[in-house]
Order: structure tokens, then C-alpha cells, then sequence
């Protein structure tokens, strides 16, 4: 079990090998990293017990960075970690020498032409690839042209997600709004906006809980209080009415199979092979 990292400036890993997934465990390799690369204004980590207890909040204070989590039930708010996650996963399973692979990815440029390296330390890394000396030397990115190319990278991912997915803009929710919980089937009043971007608290017969805008869909009708919604996801029954021909009817009868003919009415004549 592993602990990822990734800093989202650079899109420099860090993995580290947990041996429990208690929080006590987690915050020494957090410091442990922070010691490396110095304490981030904001840490984004998912909704584990390792990172909601007293324990982490009290190592959130201490160290002074302020700790937000991604919405509950929608991995996608937090997407640059979990992509890490999967490149890391590759890494570990396909190389026979994990910390080499981890030092390639870390040296080879992204799509802004600039390794991860390179954005967070100022200079290129060696490895096994035979490189100049002068390769190796101390030089800072050109900030504008980062910018511009990681500009034009996230308008055309964006782009082609909204194309492939046919995503749309959802309308903002206001407090006092009844909406239906998909994931939960359960209907309930938005309370508030959570600090996260399109993500709100909903309080249901249960307690309060908080889903991304995705998860909730506005009931127009107080009174139904999303009948509307179950009834359209219960199975419907048809019923189809198949008119049957008496020539049809007299054919079965009798016992005589009828000639097989195409959706068109063709009447379907199988060929004679090898009739010698």
C-alpha cells in the first residue's frame, strides 16, 4: 500500500510505502516530503478516516496549510491525483526497477516541453540516458510559454471531454432547493455551498451529507418529493399487439413449415451446393 503525492504546479510524484493506513502513519511521510519540498499552501485529499480525524486536523494547524477533501462519490473532483495514481500504478507493475521508472517519468518533459523536474527544481535530472554536461545545468523555465502551452492543454482537453461525454453546464443550486440524490435515491433540501467548487451540503431524513452538483438533480414539484424520478427509474412493461395472418395461423395447423423470408418480404432460397 502506497501513499501518492502530487504537486499540482508540476506534476512531481512522490510515493511512499505505508505499512497501515492510519492516520499517524500518513502525516510522517507527509512530513517527511514537506521536509523535502517545503510545506504547500493547500492540501486536496479524498474523504479516507486517515485524513478526517482530530489527528490530521491537528497536523493541518500545526504545519499551517489548509486541508480540503473532493467531493464524496465523485472521484473526477480531484483528477490530478487520481491520474497519478494510475501512472504510478503502471509504474510499479510493469518496471523491474520501480525507482528507475519513477526518475524517468520525473526527467521526461510533459506537453508543455518542460519535465516535472524542471518546474519544481529549476534543472533536469540525470539518469541512465547518456546527457550532456551542460544539459545538467541550473536553468528556470520560461514561465509565459509554460503558462500559454498549459492554457492551450487544459482548453483542449476540456474541449474534447465536454465533446466525447456531451458534457453541459448544470445550473447552480440555491439553499432551500429540494433535489433528488442519485446515488442515494433518497430526496433532500440543499442547506449550503460547500467551500468546493460545485459541491453541496443536502440534508436528508438521515443527517446532513454533501455531493457534487453532478449527484443532484432539482425537483421542480415540493409535493412529489421524487416520485417522478422513481417511477422513471422503474422497469416499464410493454405491451405490443402482433397482428397474425390466417394463412399464418392455417400453415401451423397443418404442419407445413413456411419458406423464411426477409425483413422486406424476400423469401430466403438456400443454394444448392455440389449437386453433382
Amino acid at each position: 500500500m502506497y501513499l501518492v503525492v502530487v504537486d499540482y504546479f508540476s506534476r512531481y510524484v512522490e510515493i511512499a510505502q505505508l505499512s497501515n493506513t492510519k492516520s499517524t502513519d500518513v502525516i510522517v511521510h507527509l512530513k517527511s516530503i514537506f521536509a523535502r519540498h517545503g510545506i504547500p499552501e493547500v492540501l486536496m485529499s479524498d474523504n479516507g478516516p486517515q485524513f478526517s480525524g482530530q489527528d490530521f486536523t491537528h497536523f493541518a494547524s500545526t504545519y499551517g496549510f489548509n486541508h480540503i477533501t473532493s467531493s464524496p462519490k465523485f472521484p473526477q473532483s480531484n483528477g490530478e491525483a487520481e491520474r497519478a495514481v494510475q501512472t504510478v500504478k503502471g509504474l510499479l507493475k510493469k518496471a523491474s526497477d520501480p525507482y528507475l521508472a519513477l526518475l524517468a517519468y520525473r526527467a521526461t518533459p510533459l506537453q508543455s516541453g518542460f519535465s516535472p523536474a524542471q518546474l519544481l527544481m529549476g534543472r533536469r535530472l540525470r539518469t541512465t540516458v547518456p546527457t550532456l554536461p551542460s544539459q545538467l545545468d541550473p536553468a528556470l523555465p520560461d514561465m509565459h510559454v509554460f503558462a500559454r502551452k498549459e492554457k492551450e492543454k487544459r482548453i483542449m482537453d476540456t474541449e474534447y471531454y465536454n465533446r466525447r461525454h456531451r458534457a453541459r453546464l448544470l445550473s447552480d443550486l440555491v439553499p432551500g432547493e429540494h433535489v433528488w440524490i442519485t446515488d442515494a435515491k433518497e430526496s433532500g433540501t440543499v442547506l449550503q455551498n460547500h467551500t468546493s467548487p460545485r459541491s453541496y451540503l443536502v440534508d436528508v431524513p438521515n443527517g446532513v451529507v454533501r455531493r457534487n452538483r453532478q449527484h443532484l438533480i432539482p425537483l421542480h414539484t415540493h409535493t412529489s418529493e421524487g416520485a417522478a424520478l422513481e417511477q422513471q427509474e422503474r422497469p416499464k412493461t410493454i405491451t405490443e399487439q402482433v397482428s397474425v395472418s390466417p394463412e399464418k395461423i392455417a400453415s401451423k395447423a397443418s404442419g407445413v413449415t413456411a419458406t423464411p423470408r426477409t425483413r422486406s418480404g424476400r423469401a430466403i432460397v438456400k443454394p444448392d451446393r455440389l449437386n453433382l
